[in-house]
């Protein structure tokens, strides 16, 4: 399996126990639930499907749950498909109506003005603001569009107060609690606050699930380091970053974010539209390959099937075009160094001289390194040197397991450990050969603690031949 790890949308194309065996077994390490659609109660089966095969397969797989956040959504009369005419004015209102959308936004209609340029459906259509009121807004079409039920709408440049958690938010979190996701998606972060309220909003439902935020706007672009450095891990959401920012700048974006991710050693998820045409048709655009391999060459930890795998044709075949794409390219040594600063915290340090050690043993070839881990964070801090070979992730708590599906080259194992001894490591050699995650002849550099169970003390290295 590539290093690149592939976080596929569940939706309907794929929500059989047979697609969903499918696309573990060629690929796929985190299934995102998106929580635009459908309800908690369906989620909340779909996680417990995906969780029993996980288990059949003994294949350790990531449940992220993306929250809808503070989004503005546009409801069509009946539900059914609206079309418009070039320059025909068409009404936007806070109550339903026969022959014009619906948004039940108040602070959208506070925050227009004539003039201002609203777009629908991550870009597909554009309307001009003619005229504003406390509960309506008429707007003139550029193209004829017909327009479905339910698209996102964007006011690229205008701040709009919208609360960070909605009611159906809130009913997610409650589905949460009761299923334990290992990450939590929070949409349109705008700055640090954003992150710590969710935090906060986690720590009272005993949630320990990490902050996946997704970067989708200005603001967030504006604040990108303190979010980083609040955040579990990013999501480049370049749907709607693509429309608050000149779509020129994108790459640049994701470039950048991917870089800083890299050097705090918080994973990062890139994401839409990676394989788009694929919702339709069994094979990519040469233009997507480029894509999903530049993703891979700014060294992402994860690329992300949308629509692809949620309501696509093809959606176990997206799964092993986007595997293949990144298993030939991640290997061709084009990833950016993500060395950082000299450091004195003991983590660093540490997968520093791992790296060191790797570099300079030319004539000794390793074949894995083996971390113990209670936390994860030694684990994360050496992949984001985003070397060839596989690091191996110990640890004995399940959900640090699966959120280590989300980094970049590590295959991490769920292992019960000894109680309060010293760490032997041909003990620990004997232990790991007996559960298959080592074999005879395997040279393996072995990072770990002098004692067990013990967060924060990884103080040793080890090279061993098995």
């Amino acid at each position: 399996m590539s290093k690149t790890k592939i976080v596929a949308t569940i939706g309907p194309a794929c929500e059989s126990d047979e697609s969903i065996r499918a696309m573990i077994t060629s690929g796929v390490s985190v299934f995102r639930f998106n929580t635009k659609h459908n309800e908690s109660a369906w989620h909340e089966e779909a996680i417990g499907h995906v969780r029993k095969i996980a288990q059949e397969i003994s294949i350790p797989t990531g449940i992220l749950v993306d929250l809808q956040g503070p989004e503005i959504r546009v409801n069509t009369p009946e539900k059914k498909p609206l079309s418009v005419l070039k320059d025909q004015k068409v009404i936007f209102s806070y109550e339903s109506q026969p022959n014009g959308f619906c948004i039940p936004t108040r602070q959208l209609y506070e925050a227009l003005s004539v003039g201002v340029v609203v777009v629908i459906d991550d870009g597909k259509y554009v309307f001009t603001v003619t005229k504003v009121t406390k509960e309506s807004f008429t707007a003139r079409a550029t193209e004829d569009y017909t327009i479905s039920d339910r698209k996102g709408m964007n006011v690229p440049g205008v701040r709009i107060d919208l609360p960070l958690l909605t009611s159906r938010d809130h009913t997610m979190l409650e589905m949460c609690e009761r299923v334990n996701p290992d990450f939590i998606a929070l949409s349109f972060v705008r700055d640090k606050n954003d992150v710590l309220h969710l935090r906060e909003e986690l720590s009272q439902r005993n949630l320990s699930a990490h902050i996946v935020s997704k970067i989708e706007g200005k603001q967030a672009i504006e604040n990108i380091e303190e979010i980083i450095d609040s955040s579990d891990a990013i999501m480049v959401a370049r749907g709607d970053l693509g429309i608050e920012l000149p779509f020129e700048q994108i790459t640049y974006w994701q470039k950048l974010i991917i870089k800083r991710c890299r050097l705090a050693s918080k994973p990062v998820i890139t994401a839409t539209e990676m394989l788009q045409s694929m919702v339709e048709n069994p094979r990519p655009t040469r233009a997507e390959v480029s894509d999903v391999s530049n993703a891979v060459f700014d060294g992402t930890d994860a690329t992300m099937l949308s629509a692809e795998s949620a309501t696509g044709t093809y959606p176990v075949q997206a799964v092993r075009v986007m595997e293949k794409i990144a298993s030939f390219n991640e290997g061709k040594s084009f990833v950016p160094s993500a060395t950082s600063a000299e450091s004195s915290d003991q983590t660093r340090v540490m997968t520093h001289a791992v790296v060191d050690i790797l570099e300079h043993l030319k004539n000794f070839t390793i074949d894995a390194v083996v971390v113990f881990t209670e936390t994860g964070r030694t684990v994360r801090d050496l992949s984001r040197f985003r070397s060839h070979i596989p690091i191996y992730a110990i640890t004995e708590n399940e959900q640090i397991q699966n959120q280590l599906t989300l980094s970049y080259g590590v295959i991490p194992f769920l292992v019960s450990l000894p109680v309060g001894v010293v760490l032997e490591i041909d003990s620990v050699v004997t232990m790991l050969k007996e559960k298959k995650i080592l074999s005879e002849g395997k040279r393996v550099i072995f990072v770990h603690g002098d004692h067990w169970k013990i967060p924060g003390l990884t103080n040793t290295i080890t090279i061993k031949e098995v």
